[in-house]
């Protein structure tokens, strides 16, 4: 019993330390919002979970105010106001846009195939069923690329601009609108399509990108990179109003060089129609997903009418249907 008690006092005595531990990583994740940086991969994952990371001031707060320990309790109080202003945006969410009398309707599937998927017929059949106007995909790989020679072979999907490259850059657009222009090649480290379709007259551009994920350093400066990348590549002025882009971009709202993305003028498509708070990785394992990073992207002349998460079999990924009104 004296051990015990002995172990009971020292539990007790070392949670002031441990208290205080968990209020400076949080408060470090709250300083790198404020001050948008991303410096180390552990940041990166920490930021990614960034509601998650910072509600646990809230507990914190509590605790300080019990113990009378008002540093850490106005610590984590402060931590709190940030989550207030990071999440605002996503609950007091950007207009959808107006859809014009005469917009064109579109509708587009993205989804990351995984490239080394042993079930490439069950995603390709998937996708095909879902009957979108476009089929956007990330990961892209040759066995993806047969499966949908096999089981599209009516020709819904006339038009196609891909590469699989064997690794995770493939990445491939099947449209049923014609093909006018494109490109395939890359955008910062990774691999984009970039295709302008022919919507019954209307040049609309539809641009696929998955920026890799920052795991280690020189990824993470590449994924820094390719995030700004796509800036560069499709801006929304007068050229990029009539914009997609869609993708895996390895990335949440939650991190700083995401939401620079967005100030460029973009909008995302599931934010807008007020579900900000859905996730799209990681599947198929013990844990719901925890995080979306796969968005739809818009630009100024193309209003979101209907976004919607799909299953794709043999993905670690959620894909998702938007559908979305043209402005001509």
């Amino acid at each position: 019993m004296t051990a015990l008690r002995r172990a009971l006092v020292r539990i007790r005595e070392s949670l002031p330390l441990l208290g205080w531990i968990a209020t400076a990583s949080i408060g470090f994740v709250a300083i790198s919002q404020a001050f948008g940086f991303t410096w180390i991969p552990a940041l990166w994952v920490l930021q990614a979970l960034t509601p998650l990371v910072l509600g646990a001031a809230a507990p914190l707060a509590v605790i300080g105010v019990l113990t009378r320990r008002r540093t850490m309790a106005a610590v984590n109080l402060g931590v709190l106001i940030a989550l207030v202003w990071l999440v605002f945006p996503v609950v007091f969410h950007a207009d959808p846009g107006a859809r014009a009398p005469d917009a064109r309707p579109l509708s587009v599937v993205s989804g990351n195939v995984y490239y080394r998927t042993d079930r490439p017929d069950e995603i390709a059949a998937a996708l095909l069923a879902l009957d979108a106007d476009v089929i956007a995909m990330t990961e892209f790989s040759a066995p993806v690329e047969d499966a949908f020679a096999r089981l599209d072979a009516d020709g819904r999907y006339p038009f196609v601009a891909a590469r699989a490259p064997g690794d995770r850059n493939g990445v491939a657009v099947y449209s049923r609108y014609p093909i006018i222009d494109r490109t395939i090649g890359p955008i910062g480290q990774g691999l984009a399509v970039d295709v302008v379709l022919d919507v019954d007259g209307v040049a609309t551009r539809v641009v696929v990108v998955h920026p890799l994920p920052g795991t280690d350093g020189p990824s993470l400066e590449a994924w820094s990179g390719d995030l700004a990348a796509i800036g560069t590549i499709a801006g929304p002025d007068a050229d990029g109003a009539r914009t997609l882009i869609v993708g895996d971009f390895n990335a949440t709202r939650w991190h700083p060089a995401f939401r620079d993305l967005l100030r460029r003028g973009w909008r995302d498509a599931h934010e807008v129609l007020g579900d900000g708070w859905s996730r799209s990785w990681p599947t198929g394992g013990p844990i719901p997903p925890l995080v979306r990073i796969d968005h739809a992207l818009v630009g100024d002349a193309v209003a979101v009418t209907d976004v919607s998460d799909v299953a794709l079999p043999g993905s670690d990924h959620r894909g998702f249907v938007v559908t979305v009104a043209i402005d001509p």
